[in-house]
């Protein structure tokens, strides 16, 4: 689903648990959280977002930077395989790289093999993106993972939120590195942005327009965190 010129949304769509994922078309194409390969209900996620992608004339080759909100395997599971399937280069928070390890581990144990590296090719800290050619704003959000980032995309006027905030929600906090009061402390920090046209979180539904995601940062806090 294309939201601006540049930007596209890819909802899961299945049963069982995975990530939206998000594409920015500019001077290279990024690919924000591609979830997983497959999930607890055995459905072919990454497939599924391979045929979404199709449909707007984008294909695995063209991706040049996979970018994660954070480190649980819904979001970043699939980046093992696409980086053998692309010349992508990745990036993650360094904070959630004890989960990418866990991942790795948990798949050794149960297949006997060794899965594809999860390793990342450079580490996001707060601020713009250096390996980025795009206007892409990384925002530290810790409190569902110690490694949590929100993307802003100021030339779209668009915040991918990953797991901190949703529509009318926020991200558990009871996972490993889990902090509820940090994550107040993020989610009240993330209210300060202004000219947010776009929220788009990592499950769920988008929202769109300014006064809604105002509104929905206001009603998050005085629900959550008073």
């Amino acid at each position: 689903m294309q939201l601006s010129e540049k930007l596209y949304h890819y909802p899961w769509q299945g049963r069982a648990n995975n990530c939206n994922s998000y594409l920015l078309k500019g001077k290279q194409t990024v690919l924000f959280d591609p979830g997983h390969i497959y999930n607890d209900f055995n459905e072919s996620c990454l497939e599924m977002l391979n045929s979404q992608l199709a449909s707007d004339g984008f294909s695995f080759s063209d991706i040049d930077i996979i970018l994660c909100t954070h480190g649980h395997p819904d979001h970043v599971e699939a980046v093992s395989l696409l980086r053998k399937q692309s010349k992508a280069t990745f990036g993650i928070h360094q904070g959630d790289e004890f989960i990418l390890e866990a991942i790795a581990q948990h798949y050794a144990s149960g297949t006997g093999k060794e899965m594809l590296s999860l390793k990342p090719d450079f580490y996001l800290e707060e601020g713009p993106i250096a390996e980025s050619e795009d206007n892409i704003e990384v925002i530290h959000s810790p409190g569902h993972s110690p490694g949590c980032v929100c993307f802003y995309l100021p030339d779209e006027k668009a915040l991918i939120s990953g797991d901190t905030i949703f529509a009318g929600s926020i991200g558990r906090a009871d996972l490993p590195g889990g902090d509820m009061s940090v994550l107040g402390q993020s989610v009240d920090k993330l209210s300060s942005l202004q000219n947010v046209e776009y929220l788009l979180p990592g499950h769920m539904g988008i929202l769109k327009g300014s006064d809604m995601v105002k509104g929905n940062f206001e009603q998050i806090k005085r629900f959550f965190f008073s």
